[in-house]
């Protein structure tokens, strides 16, 4: 059986006759009748019948034709996939906090391919434990896998460039109070928060909530409330000032279960400080 006989049927199918389907292939009808006749040998059925001076398809013409189109469908696929690039070397899950900030320092310069997978923490320390991801830039797991602190900081307040604290360089816990606040809620460390601010006797009145880093930042850039977030968060928009008597703060950590990631591990680490 022969790839391009397949698309010759496929052909017929669509033009409905044999003749105008040799016409736009480019081809002897004498040659598409025999390539047709081919396919019915190998399938072992009848797949079309004569209709008056052409043909007709028959319903097991019609149950093939969507397998057909599948089969083409997925050569093609596999033909891209083995002369396009190489597939990725190193499956990297990265927090959705630490993307913006630090994906231009993962990115590789040495032309070796990255594949990013951007998860909260938990989906990826579970990632790395099932083998699904070979390293993740995410905080310290709770299971037993590999992995080297690469930093610690502090959470800090986010204003944006009009807010009234925007010239301050530190706030107190409790100037926290009532204040218009942005909900991260792809925080890796938002329940601790939480539970730190209410020890305190902070409450924020939430104006917004949202999974997205980048909505988050966009929200308080334009003026609608302030967010709590690692120090590294955030771009040149936003104000981040010091809260006094807040104790929080995260570790970002490699983490990998594989004792060959050991290496992949300690590359990364070193072009992450190269890079800082």
């Amino acid at each position: 059986m022969y790839v391009q006989h397949l698309r010759y049927f496929l052909a017929v199918m669509q033009a409905g006759s044999v003749s105008r389907a040799a016409q736009e292939l480019g081809i002897t009808q004498p040659t598409l009748s025999q390539a047709l006749k081919g396919l019915e040998r190998d399938f072992g059925t009848a797949l079309f019948a004569p209709d008056g001076r052409g043909i007709r398809a028959l319903p097991s013409a019609k149950r093939l034709e969507a397998k057909v189109r599948m089969a083409l469908q997925t050569l093609a696929e596999a033909k891209r996939e083995l002369s396009g690039p190489a597939p990725a070397r190193l499956r990297l899950g990265v927090l959705p906090s630490l993307a913006a900030h630090w994906l231009p320092r993962l990115l590789p310069a040495d032309g070796d391919a990255i594949e990013l997978i951007e998860a909260a923490a938990d989906e990826l320390e579970k990632l790395v434990a099932s083998g699904g991801l070979d390293l993740a830039l995410s905080i310290a797991p709770h299971r037993n896998l590999h992995r080297k602190l690469l930093l610690s900081e502090p959470f800090r307040l986010f204003v944006g460039p009009d807010h009234p604290w925007s010239g301050r360089r530190s706030v107190s816990l409790a100037d926290l109070d009532g204040q218009p606040f942005v909900l991260r809620q792809s925080c890796e460390l938002v329940g601790t928060g939480r539970r730190l601010l209410s020890t305190a006797g902070v409450r924020f009145r939430i104006v917004a909530k949202t999974r997205q880093e980048s909505t988050a930042a966009a929200l308080v850039a334009a003026g609608l409330g302030c967010t709590l977030a690692p120090a590294s968060w955030g771009d040149a928009n936003l104000r981040a000032l010091d809260v006094g008597g807040l104790t929080l703060q995260r570790d970002v950590t490699l983490i990998w279960k594989q004792a060959a990631g050991a290496k992949a591990a300690a590359k990364l680490a070193t072009r992450l400080q190269a890079r800082a």
